[in-house]
């Protein structure tokens, strides 16, 4: 079952997100075992272990330290503009109650127990992902990106929208990538059709990556009463 929160602060909504695994960081769970461990019989990759293993040193209290620069910042800053600027163009009404952005109001977060996630906007018919990156790396994705290369160039991405889109039940999500410091191009925004393959193959590993953490969690709380 899906269950949607609204946090009056941040502090509460992160304190839900550490013990799950979350669609920004979803992509961590798929890649594939060499095949020496496919033919030990592993599922999950090394590195798929190692994001488990976060997951896990924040469930018994050592979360792993945020990170933040000037950057994200920027991208933080400038988020909302590219919201309004994202419905002025597909024209969605700001003021309707259909078009919610979820960083206003409180946090919004979408959960099943295992996963969860917050897209930037939900709308009537899809969600929204908004980017708002260095100048040089919005020229790359509006000079490069496509909605049919997507999965390839920005596979991180790719697998949170498709999470999302799951999570929030929509067929759709669009990309945008925002940068009011370019005079032209400033704006990508791309649709991302659901992946319903793509959302099985994350499911499966989720729940895989589920069962792993409970059993080291087992194990861990058994020697420590040794």
């Amino acid at each position: 079952m899906i269950t949607r929160y609204v946090f009056e602060t941040e502090e509460d909504w992160l304190k839900i997100r550490l013990p799950i695994f979350t669609s920004s960081e979803i992509n961590r769970l798929m890649a594939d075992p060499t095949k020496k461990e496919q033919a030990a019989g592993e599922i999950l990759s090394k590195g798929a272990k190692t994001y488990i293993y976060e997951k896990i040193a924040g469930i018994l209290g050592s979360p792993k330290p945020s990170y933040f620069n000037a950057e994200m910042q920027w991208g933080q800053d400038t988020e909302p503009e590219a919201a309004l600027k994202f419905c002025e163009t597909k024209v969605y009404d700001v003021n309707s109650d259909g078009v919610i952005y979820t960083s206003q109001g409180g946090r919004v977060f979408f959960s099943t127990g295992k996963s969860g996630g917050t897209p930037d906007m939900i709308l009537p018919d899809g969600i929204v992902e908004i980017k708002c990156p260095s100048s040089h790396t919005h020229l790359q994705y509006y000079t490069i990106l496509t909605s049919k290369n997507f999965q390839d160039e920005l596979p991180t991405y790719y697998d949170q929208m498709q999470h999302n889109m799951y999570l929030c039940e929509r067929n759709k999500c669009y990309f945008v990538s925002y940068d009011p410091r370019i005079s032209k191009g400033n704006i990508l925004i791309l649709e991302i059709k659901k992946d319903e393959a793509r959302v099985s193959q994350i499911l499966s590993k989720i729940e895989y990556a589920h069962k792993y953490m409970n059993s080291i969690i087992e194990k861990q709380i058994g020697r420590a009463h040794v």
